[in-house]
């Protein structure tokens, strides 16, 4: 008769010889005979995320978790019982199925209530669930059961995505041995709660990393062998780098031209992608230069580099006021061309609108363009589509049954963002999810509703002020709730706007 020992060395083999659907079967066939052995579990588990099929893991752990016999009578099986739960809830989590992750957890804990990292599990499935006041909950239960700079971590950014700036920033200060993302993620906290000096400064820990974007696919910054500008050494020539996102480049722009009047004998050039590079209007400023990628660069004509979001901590910023520049350049004859366009619906609300952002994360950007049914059917509204015409918006508008009360055109197609530029200049108000467009048009000064969910960036803080652009009306979630929410508050606002757009013509 074969012992558990031989078995164990037969898996062992079968690991070496990535022979893993056998060691999955003779796994399973050892845990029933010896359900309270979990030597070879580890195995089990390595064999399935070889294989990498979460279902097939999904389904051979339940049906094992199914072989063990109740727990209240056989508590010497509790330790098998929580580590087949705790890998189930894993692969859970791994596909996002977050609630049946939290009902395996609760299943440990209903066995053993003092495992820390149990917590903060399902504190992070709640985060992936948006539950953020539950993931507090717990992650509270597992300080208590252990103080651990991961709890403190978990407890620092929930705190942050709920608006509890104090806390987050307590927790963040709490963590033993802060790492360079640590400070910088400290950092968002303190700039929300408009403490700009400290915030600023922390933000500079973000250069000790420079990473690839899973979701861009793109270098968070360029790599440029200048010497880098502390805002104190003597600098003849600056050249400001782009950072990653477009809407953080446009939104800069100012701080370069403050930079200016600080240091007017400064000769500065911006450096940034081509798909940014020609939306700037710099022709009243003799020492501003901007460039791109396009072509080759003579770095010796410049002293000192400087990150283009750097800028705010140079400056020493103690307050942000409302843009008063329009540094966008204006093409008058695609402004024009626009016009004429939109000049058969003068009679309505011309509305752009823009309800899908291109990088997901914790931040709310997303809403189904089929919600945006009662302002685009409605008689006296005319929307206009911001959106360059991708597979995924055209998907969006083959499942509406409104399409054809939307002005939707290719653009962009010559350069980048012109056609954006030209259209928000013959449009009544534009109506957009946190992107880059918002910036855009924050700066030209074209009447924004920004739809801003429960959680969101630092720079909209969380009181609905004009605190970056006049034009920008913030319109908030106040809960977790979907963005989509909002639609009615929007449409009775472009009621109002449509009303007084009409007043002095009847």
């Amino acid at each position: 008769m074969t012992s558990c020992v031989d078995v164990l060395d037969d898996i062992q083999l079968h690991m070496r010889n990535k022979q893993y659907d056998k060691v999955i079967t003779q796994c399973s066939e050892l845990f029933i005979t010896y359900p309270q052995n979990t030597e070879y579990l580890d195995y089990l588990m390595n064999a399935y995320n070889a294989i990498n099929d979460t279902t097939k893991m999904i389904k051979g752990v339940e049906l094992l978790i199914k072989q063990l016999p109740n727990i209240n009578n056989s508590p010497q099986l509790a330790p098998s019982y929580c580590i087949l739960h705790n890998y189930l809830a894993m692969a859970y989590h791994n596909c996002n199925n977050n609630s049946k992750a939290v009902d395996c957890y609760n299943k440990i804990i209903s066995v053993n209530n003092g495992i820390p990292d149990i917590y903060n599990n399902i504190a992070i499935c709640h985060i992936a669930l948006k539950e953020y006041n539950k993931a507090i909950i717990c992650s509270k239960i597992s300080l208590r059961l252990k103080e651990a700079d991961s709890t403190y971590r978990i407890l620092a950014n929930t705190s942050m995505y709920v608006k509890k700036y104090k806390d987050s920033i307590r927790y963040y200060e709490s963590i033993t041995h802060p790492t360079t993302d640590d400070l910088y993620n400290t950092s968002f906290p303190y700039l929300a709660s408009k403490q700009y000096i400290k915030g600023f400064e922390l933000y500079e820990n973000r250069l000790a990393s420079n990473y690839i974007c899973p979701q861009t696919n793109q270098i968070t910054r360029a790599e440029v062998p200048i010497p880098y500008w502390d805002g104190k050494e003597k600098c003849n020539h600056l050249m400001i780098v782009y950072e990653q996102g477009i809407g953080d480049n446009i939104q800069y722009f100012r701080f370069i031209i403050e930079l200016l009047n600080r240091y007017p004998e400064m000769k500065i050039t911006y450096f940034c992608k081509n798909i940014v590079s020609h939306l700037f209007n710099y022709d009243s400023h003799d020492n501003i230069t901007v460039i791109d990628d396009s072509f080759p660069i003579d770095l010796s004509i410049y002293d000192k580099k400087l990150y283009v979001m750097s800028l705010p901590y140079i400056l020493k910023l103690q307050q942000i006021t409302p843009n008063t520049v329009n540094y966008i350049v204006c093409d008058k004859t695609n402004d024009g061309k626009w016009c004429d366009k939109l000049l058969p619906f003068e009679n309505k609300l011309k509305v752009g609108f823009m309800y899908s952002g291109l990088l997901v994360s914790y931040i709310d950007k997303q809403i189904e363009l089929s919600d945006f049914k009662p302002i685009c059917c409605d008689e006296n509204i005319q929307t206009i589509c911001l959106h360059k015409m991708d597979d995924k918006i055209r998907d969006d508008f083959s499942k509406i049954d409104f399409a054809s009360e939307i002005f939707m055109e290719e653009i962009d197609t010559n350069q980048s963002f012109m056609d954006t530029i030209s259209i928000l200049r013959n449009i009544d108000v534009l109506v957009t999810i946190d992107t880059s467009i918002a910036h855009l048009a924050g700066v030209m000064g074209v009447k924004t509703l920004l739809l801003i969910g429960y959680t969101s960036e630092w720079r909209w803080f969380d009181t609905d002020d004009n605190i970056w652009y006049d034009s920008v009306n913030i319109i908030r979630m106040s809960e977790q709730k979907p963005l989509s929410d909002l639609i009615p508050r929007i449409k009775k606002l472009l009621d109002e706007y449509y009303v007084t757009k009409h007043a002095g013509t009847k």
